[in-house]
């Protein structure tokens, strides 16, 4: 039995792992619902802006397909830390539920932001500048549900 004291392993994210957790250049999780109403869900990289998650992809994807038929979606941004001695492995995530909006990405705006934060250097920048002209979505998902857990035992 844990005493007063004793620092629970599990608790919510403070605003700074948050902050830092939707900064790292992880891919995240999105879940659509398919045609028969099964989950999919794909690893996708995402912007997180002024409380708005943006992820781009091209328009005939089947999540964006998925999205089109019925927009409620689901995202998780999830890093796990390397096993303890006593056997438990740390973890932060993230677990948004919200309605998506698929619109086009007038001049890849949202693709390259999303490149030049996963790719970096002049490597980004070659990568964005063959995007140009292709078609592309960018996918907006202003969460409707937000939750953090992250678990921190103590070894």
């Amino acid at each position: 039995m844990a005493t007063d004291d004793t620092p629970t392993p599990a608790r919510t994210l403070s605003q700074q792992e948050i902050g830092d957790l939707l900064n790292l250049a992880i891919p995240a999780h999105l879940a659509t619902l398919d045609p028969a109403g099964f989950p999919r869900v794909i690893p996708i990289w995402f912007l997180w802006e002024e409380g708005i998650f943006y992820l781009s992809s091209g328009p005939r994807s089947r999540h964006v397909q998925d999205l089109a038929r019925d927009p409620r979606a689901g995202l998780c941004i999830t890093v796990e830390e390397g096993q303890t001695e006593a056997g438990y492995r740390p973890f932060r995530q993230i677990m948004v539920r919200g309605y998506a909006h698929v619109q086009p990405d007038t001049d890849e705006i949202w693709a390259r932001k999303l490149i030049l934060k996963y790719i970096t250097g002049p490597a980004g920048m070659l990568r964005a500048q063959r995007i140009a002209g292709e078609p592309l979505v960018v996918i907006v998902l202003r969460p409707e549900r937000f939750l953090t857990t992250g678990f921190f035992p103590v070894t």
